[in-house]
């Protein structure tokens, strides 16, 4: 969170670096939301007015209006789940197992979701598990349990109260440090506006009285809490205390509609559990309990497989810190004390260390961790080391490095960074129709490119422009070609406010924006472009986003757009088009969190050739006439297509969806047309879903 000054908290919350998160709500019952979506939102998503503006998603959801039409038509309240909330096979032990087998050492679990249901006999709430549902006290028993078996106990405490939001919350939270110990509090969702500082304070106090060393995040939006918490690794090494938390899936509660591709795989999870630790980091991995308290033998088959790895190798997760580089996409450098250890996720019989060349250290000694004989030798790109025997080193190999510093090179060259240039010189007196031709390096002090005027670069890793205010402005008919656009920040932006600007083969290092009519983007770089004007072009760029990004490219109104042959990847939305008509949306490359392709109020909109994977519902349609979808490429996702909220005349013809849950869902579109589609490996029985028919009350 931007301005906290994080602490450094209690020394075990730096030995314990790899733990769970476990959840349970009452949407456990359910444990449904389309694949890419968190289950434990069922409250929310069946469209609750209660419920009105409290999250990101789309609420309703059809897919989750379908499924509770289909399976839970009984139900038409949400505390009507509560009698099936059983936990009849939960086991505070057999989970212990799983988190020490799983390599382990901390344990946060679930006290009250934001749906309000507590875990145990909170104040005497009639809404815990202590007096309805499971009728036991899961806290204590979680707590205890980890008491037994060594593991650090937390509380994971919603501050927001869908149920019951004027309830104070100061007792409820300091019960669970006082009467179960616990050692970590974790505000889960959105803090007040205020935050709960003399909160937080009580608790360090009561805490400190106990003989407890309390750990708190960054939710409860105080000026000191002990880590931050992230849901993505930062780019590099942050010494600052941060602790990344993610479920194995998309869905932190436990969600029947995930299979095992939807999952992190073993790899994947070493993957990001080094990448944590050579970072800096602390992992936690969210895991949803099903209605009867058990954890999935789905969800269990990738924490236990790393965790014989992290259980032979406990000093360079749990004590692990960064070494001076944290590695690359195959290795990873951790310290420990005095030790430097290189992990080799790829595992083979030979590996280059890419980070220890010797113009930064002298390697003196390579050691297996498995005793296995190598030979090595250190080079200019860094130390190749082979396995004698060839054997492969198991899950991921791990190599003792011994070091010093290398002597300083004498230097023969003068590699000092040359001087920015100042652009604004270079570019006065440019009149319509020249060309500013740019050399290498860098070039600062220009706000706008005169009407017709072209700035061309020797290419975007050659010549970088740092515009004034992080801004640079296109006048009617200028060209921004072959450059970057950077600055300090890589918040740096484009403005196409004049007609028939045009910008090919750049790089943005943030956002493009087209205020003006007639706008051609081609072959360029950015992390979003935001259109407001009539027949842009954008046309072989590449956005990629950080997954907190809410949309890659929006068409806000206008006509005659063209989106075709882009790269999107990372986003919550790929293209979203809001009141746009007669555009095409083509032969796009596109991945993204919830939606591929958006299109909400639009007519006669053309979606053909996408190739869209791993995306929720890859082609959305929201109301709007007129619109075809065909010839799409889909798979991987949750639904090929969705038209919803009484769209008209919409045409869904020769599409390709394969490894979806569903193929099509139109919900409250009655014209739809469906053509010949193809579908392969469908999750449900019907690939093809209409409704509504029986629509409950989501009250």
């Amino acid at each position: 969170m931007a301005g906290l000054t994080p602490v450094i908290g209690p020394g075990w919350t730096i030995e314990r670096r790899y733990g769970m998160y476990v959840h349970a709500n009452i949407s456990s019952v359910s444990s449904f939301a389309p694949v890419g979506e968190h289950a434990d939102w069922y409250w929310s998503h069946l469209g609750s007015d209660r419920l009105a503006g409290t999250a990101p998603h789309a609420s309703p959801m059809a897919e989750v209006l379908a499924y509770h039409r289909d399976r839970w038509a009984h139900v038409g309240h949400y505390d009507e789940f509560v009698p099936f909330l059983t936990f009849h096979r939960f086991d505070a032990d057999q989970l212990l197992e799983l988190v020490i087998a799983s390599g382990m050492r901390s344990l946060v679990q679930t006290a009250k979701h934001q749906d309000g249901y507590c875990w145990w006999d909170a104040g005497q709430l009639p809404r815990s598990s202590a007096r309805s549902g499971p009728m036991r006290d899961v806290v204590g028993e979680v707590s205890a349990a980890c008491r037994r078996h060594g593991v650090r106990f937390g509380a994971s405490f919603a501050p927001i109260d869908w149920s019951a939001p004027d309830v104070p919350i100061d007792s409820q939270v300091l019960d669970l440090v006082e009467r179960y110990g616990a050692e970590v509090l974790w505000a889960d969702g959105p803090a007040s506006v205020t935050g709960h500082a003399d909160l937080i304070d009580r608790a360090r106090d009561l805490a400190d009285a106990m003989g407890i060393d309390l750990a708190v995040n960054d939710g409860w939006g105080i000026a000191d809490p002990t880590f931050r918490s992230l849901t993505r690794p930062p780019v590099g090494i942050d010494h600052r205390p941060w602790e990344l938390h993610r479920p194995l899936g998309a869905s932190a509660g436990f969600n029947r509609a995930e299979r095992a591709e939807h999952l992190l795989s073993t790899g994947m999870l070493l993957d990001l559990l080094t990448e944590v630790i050579a970072k800096g980091g602390s992992l936690v991995i969210d895991v949803g309990l099903g209605v009867d308290g058990t954890v999935s033998e789905l969800l269990q088959h990738p924490l236990r497989s790393v965790g014989g790895w992290v259980n032979t190798h406990p000093d360079i997760v749990h004590s692990g810190h960064p070494f001076d580089v944290w590695g690359d996409a195959q290795v990873r450098y951790v310290k420990t004390r005095d030790d430097v250890f290189a992990i080799d996720l790829a595992a083979g019989a030979e590996v280059v260390l890419a980070g220890l060349t010797p113009d930064r250290y002298d390697v003196t000694a390579v050691e297996s961790d498995d005793g296995g004989a190598l030979h090595w030798e250190q080079h200019r790109n860094g130390v190749t080391l082979s396995r004698i025997d060839r054997s492969p080193a198991g899950l991921a190999g791990v190599y003792r490095i011994t070091l010093r510093d290398a002597v300083e090179a004498i230097r023969l060259f003068d590699d000092r960074p040359t001087p920015s240039i100042d652009l604004a010189a270079l570019v006065d007196g440019a009149a319509a129709g020249d060309i500013v031709q740019l050399g290498d390096g860098s070039h600062h002090g220009l706000a706008a490119i005169p009407a017709g005027v072209t700035l061309r670069g020797m290419g975007w890793d050659r010549t970088s422009i740092t515009p004034i205010a992080a801004s640079l402005a296109l006048a009617a008919g200028a060209r921004l070609e072959h450059v970057r656009v950077a600055d300090e920040s890589a918040v740096a932006s484009v403005e196409c406010s004049g007609t028939a600007a045009a910008i090919v083969g750049c790089r943005v290092d943030g956002r493009i924006a087209v205020s003006a009519d007639d706008v051609v983007v081609v072959s360029t770089a950015a992390a979003r472009i935001d259109v407001v004007a009539e027949r842009v072009t954008l046309e072989r760029c590449t956005l990629k986003g950080d997954g907190e990004i809410e949309t890659a490219v929006h068409l806000d109104g206008g006509s005659g757009h063209r989106v075709v042959r882009n790269e999107i990847v990372d986003h919550i939305c790929a293209i979203r088009a809001t009141a746009v008509s007669a555009s095409s949306i083509a032969e796009n490359r596109l991945q993204a969190r919830w939606w591929g392709v958006h299109l909400a109020r639009c007519d006669h909109v053309d979606v053909t050739d996408n190739q869209i994977h791993n995306t929720m519902r890859a082609v959305d349609v929201d109301g709007g006439n007129g619109s075809i979808i065909t010839g799409n490429w889909v798979a991987d996702g949750d639904t090929g297509a969705l038209v919803q909220f009484g769209a008209t005349d919409i045409s869904i013809i020769d599409n390709h969806v394969e490894r979806c849950r569903l193929g099509v869902l139109v919900w409250d579109a009655p014209t739809t047309t469906l053509g010949p589609n193809t579908f392969v490996d469908i999750h449900e029985e019907e690939p093809c879903v209409f409704g509504p028919d029986a629509d409950p009350d989501p009250a």
